[in-house]
C-alpha cells in the first residue's frame, strides 16, 4: 500500500495493485458503519464479514457449544458424558473472568462462580455479555487500530512492533512453562513413584 508504484514497476505481471486507487476506508457519506452498509469499503466489508461469523457462531454456541465442555452433562439414558471438547469462551472465562463478571454484573457469590468454572457450566447471560463485549471491541478496533494503520505508515509500524513484542513475550512464557513447570511436575511425580516403590513393605 505504501510503495504501490515501486512494487508494480518491479513485478508488473505479478502484483495487480490498480485497485488501490479506488480504495476507501469509510463510505463517502458517513464514518458510522452498521452491519450490511458501506459495502465496498474497508470498514463496511470488515464489519459485515465479522457479523457473518458472529451470528452463526453465537447460534451454534447457544444450541450446542455451551454444553460440550460441561462436566455434569448426561445422556438421555442418565449416563455421564465425558467432555472431549473446549471452546475459546470456556477457556477465557475459566481463567477468572467468570467470577469477575458474576460479582460485577449479577451480584453472584464467588463460590457459585468458582463452581461454574470447575464444572465448565456457565449461564447464558455470561455468554451474551462476553459476546457483546467481543463485538464491541472488534468493531471499535476498526476505528482505533485499522483506520490509523490505513492513514499512517508509522502507525502501522508501531502496531506491528507491538504485536511482535506480545508474541515473543507469550511464546517465551509458553516455552518456560514447557521447559520448567510442566517437566518439573513430571519429574517430581516420577521420583515420588520411584520412592514409593522403594519404600519397605511395598512391592
Amino acid at each position: 500500500m505504501w510503495h504501490t508504484d515501486t512494487i508494480h514497476k518491479a513485478w508488473p505481471e505479478l502484483f495487480k495493485l490498480d485497485y488501490f486507487d479506488d480504495l476507501q476506508f469509510f463510505p463517502d457519506d458517513t464514518y458510522f458503519v452498521i452491519p450490511g452498509t458501506g459495502l465496498g469499503t474497508i470498514a463496511g466489508n470488515t464489519i459485515a464479514l465479522y457479523f457473518m461469523w458472529f451470528i452463526p457462531y453465537v447460534s451454534w454456541m447457544l444450541l450446542i457449544g455451551l454444553d460440550l465442555p460441561r462436566k455434569n452433562r448426561k445422556n438421555k439414558d442418565g449416563s455421564v458424558v465425558v467432555p472431549k471438547y473446549d471452546t475459546v469462551f470456556h477457556a477465557t472465562v475459566r481463567g477468572g473472568f467468570c467470577a469477575t463478571m458474576g460479582s460485577a454484573l449479577w451480584d453472584r457469590p464467588r463460590s457459585v462462580s468458582q463452581q461454574q468454572m470447575e464444572n465448565d457450566d456457565y449461564e447464558v447471560r455470561d455468554f451474551i455479555v462476553y459476546m457483546g463485549l467481543h463485538a464491541f471491541f472488534i468493531n471499535l478496533a476498526v476505528y482505533t487500530l485499522a483506520y490509523p494503520c490505513y492513514r499512517s505508515q508509522n502507525a502501522h509500524k508501531i502496531l506491528l512492533i507491538l504485536i511482535t513484542v506480545i508474541c515473543v513475550k507469550r511464546g517465551a512464557q509458553r516455552y518456560t512453562y514447557y521447559s520448567t513447570n510442566m517437566y518439573g511436575r513430571m519429574v517430581r511425580k516420577d521420583f515420588a513413584d520411584l520412592l514409593g516403590e522403594a519404600t519397605p513393605g511395598k512391592k
